[in-house]
């Protein structure tokens, strides 16, 4: 038995070997570096023979196939390398090694034995003939009934050992048909071929395997013999089963005019075959035909989740057959596939397992389409596509992972050949399928199908996906342009591959955003009901493309191509919109700009976009917006950015309007605006940038800077915690969680002020229990009654009715009693609205000055130093720890471009007061008192250190300066005068040490 051989082996080689180390995962190490020893066996069975037999054979069963490789080419050498070895020695190895090897489970023992067996057979019985010539004792007979023999599952065999020793035998069998020895002699092909029939017969699950042998020695043997087998297999009944329809298949696209059975059928895949093939694939036990006994069925397969190998055959056809002629090979398809795999896999009639096979059956077919694209349009056929959607839609169905897995499929082969795109697309979204596929599957197969697309496919795609009619879609034309809205926004959000690509008409983004901009706003059949939403849709489109460069141009090509009627009685539509065009089209021209101008004009442009969008939009305050950027665009023409004077003032203010808004879009662009123009900023500017960050949090403080009580302003903040139910907020409409907003490192910017806030909230929590308890008394009052709770309080009188005019006037007081508590309500309403107004505006106030830090920090921009100050006392007097936080964040990154930029040896951007310089860092010392916290008192050193490295890399006096002003404001700590945490003092002694190493380091 093999169980016990196993162990006899194992103790053999413990006998006769020293035990070898083993590697992690249980196998022995060999020094395959070694060359084996690949002279002759001998007859003399010694120790040493034993020895290089067992080690050779255990490497024959090896995992790693260069062993196996090194250890078959030593046995062949060992046994019929130069003159050969005697008859006996073959013989044994025969016997007791080679056949007997192919039953074991070890391993890969199969794969080692059988390239051994398949070349020793070969020099037997083949060319060489060695066995007619020297091993006149082993016939053909004689060695085929040695692997019998070997692989016999006689007596009461464990089932794991009964199914090695019939692979053991199927591995045999193949081996003598690969060694190309059966055809010369037919009898010996019989014999075998007897053999394969029989095993066969003898496990439900080895037929396939023994039909796939039998269709390899078909398409190598010659054609008598091929027609002779047929009939054979005609005659045990193998035609109408998988098996047989592959073995006929091979041999008809062998010998496409050999004779064949005459029944069941000329050729399985022609149209006369039709009817009768699709159970024959299903494989559903039919009764044979031939000299069967009456009623006989064949052996059938259980189910199994592994795909027969007849679909490979018939993928093989269908591609040989495409390479000849496509026409008729994809009539012969559509056939095949309709009648046989739609109707019979996928009607509604089959089984679940039935299904499952079809799922794979797609799967095969789309790998072959890579080969035959004809067969594509053709898999996605009526039935398939039904069952594709009902089993992907809902989780919990039977065959919904086999679903997914084929939708799996097609984002691949549609990944391995973009080409396909169109065509899947075709027949995901139209014939079959559904327009708004994704939501009838609850996948995001269409989705990240259209992430596929390429400039060359994206014509074909865009022109798929806006019909020409939209009830052709299935849905109603609301539902229709929402998800044509939806699938244009993914393709506007695709990134383009290179730059070149971005400034071509048939990018992926451009093409998309174009076309949607072009549904939004100039297409007449568009309703105007809808055009609101795929206005939404553009605007967050827009927002996508705004973060990235590359994309700059399609945004601008998208307004530009804008094409709607506009009122000629209105002032702004016939006069400031045309003029706006022309700017835009001016600064968009690339022979106006140059290197040093092109960063500028594209900015300018990219605020002419967003205003020209904005007009159509109706907002109201885009007329000042288009005097404002008709200013800035002179003095761009005039100064030919020289000094850039004036420029950055009107650029504040407008990008300072700009983050008002609530708006992602709008966020976006006066980022990518202001990075564009650090460079020019001006002191002045730089003022009305950090103004806004002293602002009261507070409805004082939203009145100062915006200089209005609208309710406009209110509505518009996405931070407000209040607001109708029934409002639906814009896409690009940004909702900002204070708590969340900066940075979470650092603490809060005093102590104090949290327990203010606690204070003040449990105060306004006594407020509103006190305001309660009022209006209850006050309803009390006017109905004559009292609360539940306070029944035992109250004095039991009689009820009585009302008069009309005593009940108009109990409505007159509950009527006003509920105006004053709406009214004490909506001031506490305002309150929060105003101070998440004024955090909100100082949130993209920051965001703009970390851009200005990361650009201009590590060019020591004198500028920069400006906004330490202010950040400082932002740090210091904000009540909301995110935008402590963030300020905090901002200075750290200032010192690291500082650092950066000594690193690197920069120089100052332009001569810097050392007077002004060292006004700065004493205004630094006499902030730090001002706060305890240790937040603030880092902040603080971090800014006051940056001042110092670079006073310190001045001259003498300014060094002396720097020193002298950290003794004063030490001395002052020393005598109590001021508190400052004592970090602020070591952090300065670090630097100074710091700076001593560096210089011992360069001595």
């Amino acid at each position: 038995m093999g169980s016990k051989r196993k162990r006899t082996n194992k103790e053999a080689v413990g006998d006769i070997q020293p035990s070898q180390k083993r590697s992690k995962n249980g196998q022995a190490k060999t020094k395959t570096d070694n060359a084996l020893d690949k002279s002759p066996f001998t007859e003399q069975h010694t120790v040493e023979q034993r020895r290089r037999e067992l080690e050779i054979y255990e490497l024959l069963g090896s995992e790693d196939i260069a062993d196996r490789i090194n250890a078959a080419d030593a046995i062949i050498s060992g046994l019929l390398g130069g003159d050969g070895v005697p008859e006996s020695v073959l013989l044994r190895h025969l016997d007791k090694r080679l056949f007997r090897g192919l039953a074991s489970g070890r391993n890969a023992s199969r794969l080692g034995f059988s390239l051994v067996l398949t070349e020793i057979l070969g020099q037997l019985f083949g060319e060489k003939d060695l066995a007619g010539t020297k091993y006149t004792s082993l016939t053909f007979d004689k060695v085929l009934g040695l692997l019998v023999e070997k692989t016999h599952t006689g007596g009461s065999i464990p089932g794991q050992e009964e199914r090695n020793h019939f692979f053991g035998q199927l591995f045999g069998l193949e081996c003598f048909i690969r060694a190309d020895i059966l055809y010369s002699d037919k009898t010996r092909w019989f014999a075998v071929l007897d053999l394969l029939l029989k095993l066969a017969e003898k496990k439900s699950w080895l037929k396939p395997q023994c039909g796939f042998i039998v269709a390899q020695a078909v398409a190598q043997m010659k054609r008598k013999l091929a027609e002779k087998t047929l009939q054979v297999l005609a005659e045990n009944g193998y035609p109408k089963t998988p098996e047989g329809v592959g073995i006929w298949i091979a041999a008809l696209d062998r010998f496409p005019e050999m004779q064949v059975p005459s029944q069941p059928w000329k050729h399985p895949l022609a149209a006369t075959s039709l009817s009768a093939l699709p159970a024959a694939l299903k494989d559903t036990g039919s009764e044979s035909t031939g000299d069967q006994e009456p009623g006989k069925k064949q052996k059938t397969a259980n189910w199994t989740a592994r795909l027969h190998f007849v679909w490979d055959t018939i993928v093989a056809h269908f591609v040989k057959l495409g390479k000849q002629a496509e026409a008729d090979a994809a009539e012969q398809f559509k056939k095949f596939w309709n009648r046989v795999v739609d109707e019979g896999f996928f009607s509604k009639g089959s089984s679940d397992s039935q299904k499952f096979s079809g799922f794979m059956i797609f799967q095969k077919m789309l790998e072959g389409a890579q080969n035959c694209p004809f067969v594509l349009p053709i898999l996605f056929s009526k039935n398939f596509m039904a069952c594709l959607m009902n089993q992907a839609s809902v989780e919990d169905r039977y065959l919904h992972r086999a679903a997914l897995k084929a939708l799996k499929a097609i984002e691949a082969a549609t990944g391995n050949e973009p080409s396909f795109l169109p065509t899947t697309l075709k027949q995901l979204l139209g014939n079959h399928g559904a327009y708004n596929f994704d939501q009838r599957t609850n996948t995001k197969t269409v989705d990240k199908l259209l992430q596929k697309t390429s400039p060359a496919t994206i014509k074909a795609v865009l022109k798929l996906l806006q019909l020409k009619d939209p009830s052709k879609s299935g849905l109603d034309e609301a539902k229709y342009y929402q998800a044509l809205g939806n699938y244009l926004y993914r393709l506007s959000s695709t990134t383009s591959e290179s730059d070149e690509e971005s400034k071509s008409k048939k990018s992926v983004p451009g093409s998309a955003i174009q076309l949607l901009t072009e549904l939004a706003y100039s297409n007449k059949s568009v309703p105007e009901n809808i055009k609101e939403a795929l206005r939404t849709k553009s605007t967050s489109a827009f927002a996508k493309l705004v973060k990235r460069p590359e994309d700059f141009g399609h945004l601008c090509n998208a307004i530009l191509a804008i094409e709607t009627d506009l009122d000629p009685e209105d002032e702004m539509a016939s006069s400031i919109l045309p003029q706006a065009y022309e700017r835009l089209k001016d600064l968009l021209d690339p022979e106006n700009e140059t290197d040093a101008t092109k960063g500028t004009r594209r900015a300018l442009a990219l605020l002419h976009s967003v205003g020209i969008l904005q007009f159509y939009n109706q907002d109201p305050d885009v007329m000042d917006l288009f005097e404002e950027l008709e200013e800035c665009y002179d003095k761009l023409a005039d100064e030919k950015l020289q000094d850039g004077e004036g420029i950055s003032e009107y650029l504040v203010e407008i990008l300072l309007a700009m983050v008002a808004r609530p708006s992602s879009l709008m966020r976006q662009v006066s980022q990518q605006v202001f990075e564009a123009f650090t460079g020019l900023m001006s002191a002045e500017a730089l003022e009305l940038l950090t103004g806004p960050l002293a602002a009261d949090e507070s409805a004082k403080g939203q009145q100062a800077l915006f200089s209005t009580e609208d309710e406009d302003m209110h509505d518009a903040e996405g931070g407000s915690e209040s607001g109708s139910d029934e409002e639906e907020l814009d896409s690009d409409v940004e909702i900002v969680n204070l708590e969340e907003a900066g940075s979470e490192d650092g603490d809060k910017s005093s102590g104090d002020e949290e327990d203010d806030e606690e204070e003040e909230q449990e105060e306004e929590q006594d407020k509103d229990q006190e305001a309660l308890e009022a209006l209850d008394n006050a309803l009390a009052d006017v109905l004559q009654s009292h609360r539940l709770d306070k029944d035992n309080e109250a004095e039991s009188e009689p009820e009585s009715d009302m008069s009309d005019s005593e009940m108009m006037a109990v409505d007159e007081k509950l009527a006003e009693i509920f105006k004053l508590r709406a009214k004490s309500t909506s001031k506490k309403k305002d309150k929060r609205d105003a101070k998440d107004t004024v955090v909100n505006f100082k949130h993209r106030v920051l965001d703009l000055l970390a851009i200005f830090v990361k650009k201009e920090a590590t060019t020591l921009n004198p500028l920069a130093f400006g906004i330490l100050l202010p950040l400082l006392q932002l740090v210091r007097t904000t009540t909301t720890k995110a935008l402590a936080n963030k300020a905090c964040d901002i200075l750290i990154n200032f010192s690291k471009g500082l650092k950066k930029a000594r690193a690197s040896h920069a120089k100052l951007g332009e001569e810097v007061d050392a007077d002004a310089m060292t006004a700065l860092l004493r205004e630094l010392h006499d902030e730090a008192p001002k706060d305890p916290s240790h937040a603030f008192a880092r902040a603080v050193s971090t800014a006051s250190l940056a001042v110092a490295s670079v006073l310190c890399g001045m001259d003498d006096k300014a060094t002396q300066d720097v020193f002298q002003l950290y003794a004063e404001t030490q001395l002052k700590w020393y005598r109590g005068q001021v508190k400052i945490q004592p970090a602020f003092f070591s952090d300065w002694l670090h630097w100074c040490q710091s700076h001593v190493s560096t210089l011992a380091a360069q001595d």
